[in-house]
């Protein structure tokens, strides 16, 4: 039997949190001049981060394969794990964490609330893609949910409404930082609804100023209570 959505998403949020736990360690550790501190973060952050990206992968593709399974659909496949090339984005991200390293009064404080949100969404990502790019060369996949918490932010729990599946090859996960959701293949002969066209246009990377409002005023109609 596959494991539930609940007890993947607190799988991999321990993954994450023990690499965010690592480099939190590391950071106040760092001494010497700004400039000194800034290259040290610029070796560690990559470091910390890709040595969890390959775990992240591997537990979307076990599960993926274990869902599908218990689905039984018609054919055969077998998810890999999918790793993107994030090498320059992760530095450029450590490389504007430093950037309170070079203030009057230089602040570690602030390079940790700079860069650990993000640290945790890049070593979740690798899970979420995963799921989502062998759901596009599964032919017996239909797409996509998102598996958000009770306790997540309006827009995550908006995305998650309803067992919502996205459909469209163009949808993607949309994330922030300390994002704690995940995601799970849908296959052929499993109900729930499709998207709403909100739910898409949350899930763009790029919003026109319309969309942002519309956006916005939905998620507030909708969503009062949600935390974050």
């Amino acid at each position: 039997m596959a494991a539930s959505a609940s007890q993947v998403r607190s799988a991999l949020n321990r993954l994450a949190d023990d690499g965010v736990a690592r480099l939190a360690a590391v950071i106040p550790l760092l001494s010497g001049s700004p400039e000194q501190m800034r290259s040290d973060l610029l070796d560690v952050v990559p470091s910390v981060v890709f040595t969890y990206t390959d775990g992240s992968s591997a537990l979307a593709a076990d599960w993926y394969d274990d869902l599908r399974d218990e689905a039984s659909p018609r054919g055969s496949f077998a998810a890999e794990p999918f790793v993107a090339d994030r090498s320059e984005k992760v530095h450029r991200l450590a490389a504007w964490a430093s950037e309170p390293l070079f203030a009057p009064e230089p602040s570690l404080d602030q390079v940790v609330l700079r860069l650990l949100p993000d640290v945790q969404k890049e070593i979740a990502r690798p899970f979420r893609d995963t799921i989502t790019v062998n759901q596009q060369r599964d032919p017996a996949a239909v797409g996509w949910r998102r598996i958000a918490s009770g306790s997540g932010c309006k827009f995550c729990r908006a995305l998650a409404d309803k067992g919502a599946i996205f459909k469209e090859s163009t949808a993607r996960f949309a994330a922030h930082g300390n994002c704690h959701c995940s995601a799970a293949p849908v296959f052929d002969g499993q109900d729930g609804p499709e998207a709403s066209p909100m739910q898409y246009v949350a899930s763009q990377r790029v919003r026109t100023p319309a969309e942002k409002q519309a956006l916005r005023d939905y998620l507030n109609e909708n969503y009062p209570d949600a935390h974050g």
